[in-house]
């Protein structure tokens, strides 16, 4: 249809978030639901209320059809509910009720490579190098060698569930098992996205069936075939995600309850919803918790590819430890032999694509294999070899099935390994490989030699490109308030771990969702040597003992990775145990502006000895221009200490004056950042903070602005799959009907994250105004295109009989990020040309 595309919508009552592709392991944002009826479904809300108010504020709605599902108390302020968009618009009225929130969506666990089947020789080999690599990256290994290992910690794993039935992590559930605590929230078919299945079914039985939290288990604690970062940690597995599909806020928070009835000393949550605020009922929760004396530890997100502010809730949350990913040196990957090449070569089976067996028939070059591209040799009856880029695998995977290839072998355009998805089944099977291996094979090919590759069920380790270095995907910070995040940074790109054992026993997975759990696992440990420890104690000894990360774009040069995407670095367990004295707070918002900060920070000695300290600085590499596509200067600030050295003497603490100064290299738009560390002479453990700040004015950074939205649009169809929305454009002199339709949308694209947004209605005939309460805390658009859908459907579901037959307008208001909503000048607003509504 001319002029049409497909868009996510902003599901019934257009305050939930957009949705957006999120990953982390987790996570996605709120999906699309279905349209609204014009008295609005019935769905789920959370109810914050304001401090020192509980839900006996309800009381006063009786009159309202609402059902309280949940009293958070423990953990939030605030209950959910279930009522139909109209009444949680009255409730949000109420006295001393601070705010309603959707219950937005956290899409299923999903990671940045497809996993790789363990064989019987894998089996068999000892401990397998990527998780062994891990745990002697952060020296968890060495502390295993103290006897340090966790014994006595319980650490909460709210997740997917955990294969307990799975040897390296106890073979059993209950009293005296190692997964001696847990639940299921939802049941196997739950799918919060699905309205067919969004009903949870709870049980006693938190077994997983979808992989990914027994991955997890794995890293934070697995003993056996591979080993953990504690390996004798006792498991409470908190299963908040069926076999497929998606969660939601409220199974999260319940969740998290559950883990503090439970006593939980260590909390794991490896998902998120990107893009997202510290004031999110999640993170707020995930706060909360470590109030009561647990230490949470998230995913930082895996949007990195989507430039800043990508950080993810719970992990943005502001006593939450948000976990960046590193790259391991090597990944195992199942293996083909090839004869030619008397090698073996990695592989990785194309997400549904049959797996491969006995072996290949002879590989013919193909070419790129896009739609257009000519066809560089005959692949009739052969296996075909093709290169990635430019389309789709799907459309490469049916070029080649369609000429007669009896396999099809993709092999990179860029350095290392790649998993991939989306073709579907044709009885073929699909693999991927290296661009080393892959340009190997070509020149086999191209002097017509015909590769063959041989499925031996051995597995082979691969260079990993990026090894030591932030993961391609690896979320970058700040928070949308510029809040400093992430914290620290872990191994998390290519770990081999534990899945169920119906799947295969092990697999290697990517994501901050790997690099989390091995932080919560260096918590137990820290907690195994020292018990009395809080928290904040935990987060603090953690960071101010991690080093830093190369930057990978030009490693060579030196610079070092951008605070604002690996924290203070990567954790060193055995100095973190070793510390004799701690620098806080470890992470520092230094504000936006052009000028010099300043900001204190406290050296506080835990040792027995006077000790003397130099105050130091690193510069980090700065992010500049637009946040989805930053470039990168090396334009370091100025950073000066009062006192610049110190004396400790043994439990003294002194406060250090840290003035930074922005390069006048540095442009406006630009986050930067560094590493302050205090260097004890003679020896000891050096301890750093780190810090991040915005060049120029924050509030410049528009929000409304794209090139093809804000717009109105026409409702075509709604995709029963993917729930996404596809709209039209409006015709001219069109007319639209609540009751009949065609639906109208407003489709927004939000440049930034909003602190706030309102939209409103005026008559043109009468000058009525209509408006419907603001949404607070919204994330920004994912992607280059990715607009929201605000359907005034969805709108007057919330107000019935609000708009009335005749001539209107929309306006769409945003308060920008730190604005003041008392600011008119803190506001973006954009007016729909005038539309016709009938009965």
């Amino acid at each position: 249809m001319p002029g049409s595309r497909t868009l996510p919508s902003v599901p019934p009552a257009w305050r939930r978030p957009l949705a957006a592709a999120v990953a982390l392991p987790l996570l996605a944002l709120a999906a699309p639901a279905a349209h609204a009826e014009p008295d609005g479904p019935a769905q789920v809300w959370l109810i914050e209320f304001a401090e020192g108010a509980d839900a006996s504020v309800l009381d006063a709605a009786r009159g309202l059809d609402f059902e309280v599902r949940h009293d958070f108390e423990r953990i939030w302020n605030g209950v959910s509910v279930e009522a139909d968009p109209a009444t949680a618009r009255r409730l949000g009225q109420l006295g001393m009720v601070e705010r309603v929130w959707s219950d937005v969506v956290f899409g299923g666990p999903a990671t940045r490579s497809d996993a790789v089947t363990e064989s019987d020789a894998a089996a068999e080999s000892g401990p397998v190098p990527e998780l062994a690599q891990a745990i002697q990256t952060t020296r968890a290994d060495v502390a295993h060698d103290r006897g340090i290992t966790g014994e006595g910690v319980k650490v909460g794993v709210i997740d997917t569930g955990i294969d307990y039935t799975h040897p390296d992590l106890g073979g059993c559930f209950g009293d005296g098992c190692r997964v001696a605590f847990g639940t299921d929230f939802v049941g196997d078919d739950f799918d919060s996205d699905d309205p067919e299945r969004s009903d949870p079914a709870p049980d006693d039985d938190p077994a997983d069936c979808a992989g990914h939290g027994t991955h997890v288990a794995g890293i934070v604690g697995a003993d056996g075939e591979v080993t953990g970062v504690a390996p004798d940690v006792e498991f409470g597995a908190y299963r908040v995600f069926g076999c497929e599909g998606s969660t939601s806020a409220e199974v999260i928070m319940q969740a998290l309850e559950a883990a503090l009835d439970d006593g939980m000393d260590v909390v794991n949550l490896s998902l998120g919803q990107s893009f997202q605020w510290p004031g999110y009922p999640t993170a707020k929760a995930a706060d909360r918790l470590t109030e009561e004396g647990a230490v949470v530890v998230a995913s930082m997100g895996n949007d990195g590819e989507s430039g800043i502010y990508s950080g993810s809730a719970p992990g943005v949350g502001e006593d939450v430890i948000a976990v960046a990913s590193t790259d391991n040196p090597a990944e195992r990957m199942d293996a083909a032999f090839v004869a030619a090449l008397d090698r073996p070569v990695g592989y990785k089976t194309l997400s549904d694509s049959p797996e491969p067996e006995g072996k290949t028939d002879g590989l013919v070059w193909l070419g790129r294999a896009c739609k257009d591209d000519p066809s560089e040799g005959d692949v009739n009856g052969k296996a075909a070899l093709i290169v990635r880029g430019t389309c789709t695998f799907k459309e490469k995977y049916e070029r080649a099935v369609e000429e007669g290839a009896t396999a099809v072998v993709i092999y990179n355009d860029r350095p290392g390994p790649f998993g991939g998805s989306g073709i579907e089944d044709l009885g073929v099977p699909a693999l991927s490989v290296t661009d080393a291996d892959g340009k190997d094979l070509h020149d086999l090919a191209a002097i017509g030699e015909a590769p063959v590759l041989e499925f031996t069920g051995d597995t082979v380790l691969v260079d990993l490109p990026r090894g030591g270095l932030a993961s391609s995907f690896s979320a970058y910070g700040p928070a949308p308030d510029l809040a400093f995040k992430p914290d620290v940074a872990a191994p998390g790109g290519g770990i081999w771990s534990t899945v169920p054992v119906a799947d295969g026993s092990y697999e290697s997975l990517s994501g901050t969702s790997m690099s989390s759990p091995h932080v919560a696992g260096a918590a137990a440990l820290l907690l195994d040597a020292e018990p009395r420890l809080d928290p904040r104690d935990v987060r603090t000894r953690l960071a101010n003992s991690a080093k830093p990360v190369p930057w990978g774009d030009n490693p060579g040069l030196g610079e070092l990775e951008a605070a604002h995407r690996q924290g203070t670095g990567v954790i060193d367990v055995v100095d973190a145990l070793d510390a004799e004295a701690c620098l806080y707070p470890t992470g520092v918002n230094t504000g936006d502006g052009t000028g010099p900060r300043t900001f204190e920070l406290t050296l506080t000695s835990r040792d027995h000895h006077v000790r003397d300290y130099t105050m130091t600085h690193q510069a980090t590499i700065a992010t500049t221009g637009d946040d989805r596509d930053p470039g990168f200067s090396a334009a370091a600030p100025e950073v000066d200490f009062s006192p610049k050295e110190l004396r400790l003497y043994p439990g003294q603490s002194a406060t250090i004056e840290v003035t930074v100064t922005p390069s006048a290299d540095l442009p406006e738009g630009s986050v930067f950042g560094g590493r302050i560390t205090a260097r004890p002479e003679g020896g000891g453990e050096s301890l750093t903070a780190a810090y991040s700040g915005y060049q120029g004015d924050y509030l410049a950074i528009p929000v409304l602005e794209h090139p093809d939205f804000p717009k109105l649009a026409a409702v075509v169809a709604q995709d029963p799959e993917t729930r996404e929305y596809e709209y039209r454009d409006v015709e001219e002199g069109e007319t639209f009907s609540l009751a009949d339709g065609p639906a109208l949308a407003a489709l927004v694209y939000l440049g930034h994250q909003p602190a706030a947004m309102a939209v409103s209605a005026a008559n043109a005939d009468t000058g009525e105004v209509v408006e419907w309460d603001q949404e607070a805390f919204l994330p920004r658009s994912p992607g280059p295109d990715d607009a929201m859908g605000v359907h005034l459907e969805d709108l007057v579901a919330q107000r019935p009989g609000a708009l009335e037959p005749g001539r209107w307008t929309l306006t769409v208001k945003v308060l920008k990020a730190l604005g003041d909503e008392d600011d008119p000048e803190d506001w973006e607003q954009w007016t729909s040309p005038e539309f016709s509504l009938s009965e």
